[in-house]
């Protein structure tokens, strides 16, 4: 996809997005695409597969929801996927990117700092910014990081009640749903919708998947990453 062709793209799912806006995404995937070439940020080098598979992608994220005003934290963001995207499209959200590596945390902050982004970096590890900051964002985002029953237990605890969980997934995620559902059960939340869709160059299958926190966790959630990965719920 051709960065050009991103406003219609996105106007398409109804996401809305100014010329200005596109021209901003552009510099950050130069920017990214540059810094890469020092510390390994991302494996898509092409920049038309990376306007479809890591912008458009990360977009699909914002389909049928206002962030206006709301907080929202992008766990595991990585090279700023998706949760940089949402601030450029979405400025006035409250956006936090969580990330065990500082690096990546530093570089998205420098160019956060270039453009004038008012966004919130946090170098540290997933379960242990939850056990200090539960019940906190509105919204929550992670994107290839892991399994959703893992992430539900690092995730679900730093939402607010009532707050929602924007599971983003490819291929195959429908088997973990169906492995998630004791995870589901015991963390009080459950799923709100799921919006499946095609990326249009690539035809690969992607689906946001809403899963809303209905009453506060447990406070022996989360656990230590070493049991959440051995023993999921």
């Amino acid at each position: 996809m051709k960065i050009n062709e991103l406003l219609n793209a996105l106007k398409a799912q109804e996401i809305a997005c100014s010329e200005e806006q596109v021209n901003l995404l552009n510099t950050f995937m130069k920017v990214t695409l540059e810094t890469n070439e020092k510390f390994n940020l991302t494996a898509i080098t092409n920049e038309d597969e990376f306007v479809e598979k890591m912008i458009y992608d990360s977009a699909l994220a914002l389909y049928d929801l206002d962030l206006t005003e709301k907080s929202i934290i992008d766990v595991g963001t990585g090279a700023g996927f998706p949760g940089m995207v949402i601030k450029i499209l979405e400025p006035n959200a409250k956006v936090t990117l969580l990330d065990s590596t500082a690096k990546k945390i530093n570089h998205l902050l420098g160019f956060a700092k270039e453009q004038n982004i008012n966004v919130e970096g946090i170098a540290n590890r997933a379960e242990d910014y939850a056990r200090n900051n539960r019940e906190k964002y509105d919204y929550a985002t992670a994107r290839a990081v892991s399994q959703l029953n893992i992430l539900l237990e690092l995730i679900i605890p730093m939402l607010k009640v009532g707050g929602t969980f924007i599971g983003m997934k490819g291929q195959g995620y429908e088997e973990e749903i169906n492995n998630s559902k004791e995870a589901l059960r015991r963390l009080n939340c459950r799923i709100s919708s799921i919006y499946e869709f095609e990326l249009p160059e690539s035809h690969e299958k992607r689906a946001i998947i809403h899963i809303v926190k209905e009453k506060e966790t447990n406070k022996k959630y989360p656990r230590q990453y070493t049991d959440i990965k051995r023993l999921p719920l």
